[in-house]
């Protein structure tokens, strides 16, 4: 309890430290992922369901869009994926005791702040959207998760 007799609490805009490290280690990955990881997420009171891959991947397939590269994507694409490539680097050398370079422990210290889906479905109440599309989110806004995607069911 504080002076004012209110209990203290705990910080809840900090994102769910475990799903936070389940998407740090996908966006290490340095091969696509195809399927990526079914998960069903609860963000701001909708279900968001679909299949969890890489940061890069996602850039790069956002990039593909529409039969055509986008520049933006493409080098934003190209950027998470040097990143990813330097920190799983920096985790092979760490765990075999070699020394890692600056920029590889930059790339392996940066904090996972976004989650990335592929085939996404996104349910509210009154509505299923079926598009199956690629959704990019903040770790701190998804309230609960759970493995597997979520189908709903309409009466």
């Amino acid at each position: 309890m504080d002076l004012n007799g209110t209990a203290d609490r705990i910080d809840w805009a900090e994102p769910d430290s475990v799903l936070g490290t389940y998407v740090a280690q996908m966006d290490r990955l340095t091969e696509p992922v195809n399927p990526g990881v079914p998960l069903s997420l609860s963000v701001h009171g909708l279900l968001v369901s679909g299949e969890l891959i890489p940061q890069w991947q996602w850039f790069a397939e956002v990039s593909e869009l529409n039969d055509h590269e986008d520049a933006f994507y493409v080098g934003t694409a190209e950027h998470v994926k040097e990143q990813s490539d330097l920190a799983h680097e920096a985790v092979k050398l760490r765990d075999t005791g070699g020394e890692i370079t600056h920029r590889q422990h930059t790339a392996l210290m940066t904090p996972t702040r976004y989650i990335h889906l592929r085939n996404t479905h996104i349910h509210t109440p009154a509505h299923h959207n079926d598009a199956g599309s690629l959704w990019r989110g903040r770790l701190a806004d998804i309230s609960g998760w759970t493995p597997g995607t979520t189908l709903l069911i309409e009466d």
